[in-house]
Parts: C-alpha cells; structure tokens; sequence
C-alpha cells in the first residue's frame, strides 16, 4: 500500500477538506471532463461505478473512500479496489485514489447523543446516520473541484432482504442532502434485487478479490433472529423520518455548510444547537432527481 494512504488509514485525521497542494493534481485531471465523484467500498459501489459509466455521460471517475472509524480488515483493500477499478476501466478513465473521513463528525453525528436521540425518536441505530455522515463527507470534495455527481451503490433490495440504511425513504435523504449543494446523487442499482446481477456487471464473483472491510456495528438493528422489521417493537418509518428531518440532515447540512465557508467546526456544538433549535427539513419521499 501507498505509504501515505496507508499512515491516513492508520491515523484517521481530520481530512474533509484537503489542501491545495493534494486538491492540484486532481483539479487538472478532471478538468474539462465529464466527471463524478465514485464512492470506494464494498462489491455495490464497484458495480455502481461501471453501471453509470455505461448509463451516463461520464468521462472519468474519482474513486474516493471514506473512512469511519468503526471498519476492520484489510484496509489493503481499499487500494486493491481501486487498482482493480482502474485495469476494468481503463487508467486514463479512473483517477488516483482520493481518502477522506472526520471522526469528530461521525462521533456528533453516531455517537455522542445516543440517549437523547433515543428518548426524543424511540430508537436508535448508527447505520443511518453513517451514511449521512458518508454521503455529507464528500461534499466539500465535490465543491472544491465543480464535480456536480456522486455514484453511489445503494441499494433498496439485498437478494430479498433490506438494510436500514437503504430503505427507500433514506435513499432519498442522501439524495436531498446532496441536492442542497446542487450535487446529484446517483445511485444507478437502486432497484437491482439479486447480488447475481452485481456480479454479472463486475463480471467477477467480487469474494474473489478477497476479503473487504467489515464493520464493528454490523446487522445491530437486527433481532436475534437476524430480521429487521416495521412494525411495534421494531421500528417506525415516522421515526426514522422525524430523526432524519429534525436532526441528521440538518446537522449534516449545517457541518458542511460551515466547511465550505472556512470555519474551524466543533462538530458536536453543532449537533447540540440542531437539537435545541429542532429544525425540520422536508423533501419529496419518492427521492430528489
């Protein structure tokens, strides 16, 4: 691995933002293209990123992975990926390997208000937030270098389960956080149901590329039977909108906004005025297009 992604992955500084001197050499290779943003994660993203090359009118890819804080495994991975990426695609057509991640953001956001998000809406999971804090991170990215699209590989159906992350109603969250920045979400495998078909875009069983990163919280919304449920005892889709609305988009929103005008951000005092004030911002459930 690259020396000085390996001492980010080792490290997971405070890294939204990146100096002018690493933002250089990727403002001229997205120059005059057609680019968007491609998420780095697991098998979905990969596949995401050749389907929308094949659907839209992309000329070039910016890989980028975001760290959590929460993953373990191989972060080796995350370079093979992109490696991997870059021979499926072509080298010209896929850029150098872009890492970000803000610990201090994910902990204001997944961490620090368990308690009060857990009396204010009746449940608590991280996994929701994550993604808010994924989506949101690569925002000051895509600002930075004009880039008007993200790819990213959410899914609504996992071979005939769900994911609370990706349920219909919080893909178009991300997709609305984004909008807000005039940033698109694309999210070309929104309706594909059966991981054979992600296997059949990569055009490889991805297992075979070995081992990818896991996550400490894994199924933590699931009962002891493995099932996720709506229902009483379960989960609530008002509930979950009420978080959204109230809390994690709009502390998500505020964070950025802050980044992207040069303030120093305390990422908790933030998220503790947003529970103050109690915003509430709305969007089409169907998704922002």
């Amino acid at each position: 691995m690259e020396e000085r992604v390996e001492r980010i992955l080792r490290d997971k500084p405070e890294r939204l933002c990146l100096e002018h001197s690493e933002l250089e050499p990727i403002s001229h290779f997205v120059s005059g293209k057609e680019v968007a943003i491609a998420e780095l994660a697991g098998r979905d993203s990969i596949a995401a990123a050749i389907k929308a090359l094949e659907e839209k009118e992309i000329e070039v890819l910016l890989p980028v992975y975001t760290y959590t804080g929460t993953e373990y495994g191989p972060f080796d991975y995350v370079e093979k990926a992109a490696k991997w990426l870059k021979g499926r695609l072509g080298d010209g057509r896929v850029g150098s390997l872009v890492v970000l991640g803000s610990p201090k953001f994910w902990h204001a956001l997944n961490g620090r208000w368990v308690k009060e998000l857990i009396l204010r809406y009746g449940f608590y999971t991280p996994c929701i937030g994550c993604h808010v804090y994924l989506h949101a991170s690569r925002i000051p990215l895509a600002k930075a270098l004009g880039v008007k699209r993200v790819i990213s590989g959410e899914r609504e159906y996992h071979d005939g389960g769900e994911k609370i992350n990706q349920i219909s109603l919080a893909i178009s969250a991300y997709r609305f956080l984004l909008f807000r920045f005039d940033v698109t979400l694309l999210t070309p495998l929104v309706k594909i149901r059966s991981n054979a078909e992600i296997d059949a875009m990569i055009g490889t069983k991805w297992y075979e590329m070995g081992d990818q990163l896991q996550c400490v919280l894994s199924a933590n919304y699931r009962d002891a039977m493995g099932d996720f449920h709506f229902g009483p005892n379960h989960f609530d889709l008002d509930q979950i909108l009420g978080y959204m609305s109230e809390f994690a988009l709009p502390m998500a929103t505020r964070a950025m906004e802050g980044l992207l005008q040069g303030e120093g951000m305390d990422y908790a005092r933030v998220a503790r005025q947003v529970l103050e004030e109690r915003p509430r911002l709305t969007w089409d459930l169907e998704g922002v297009t």
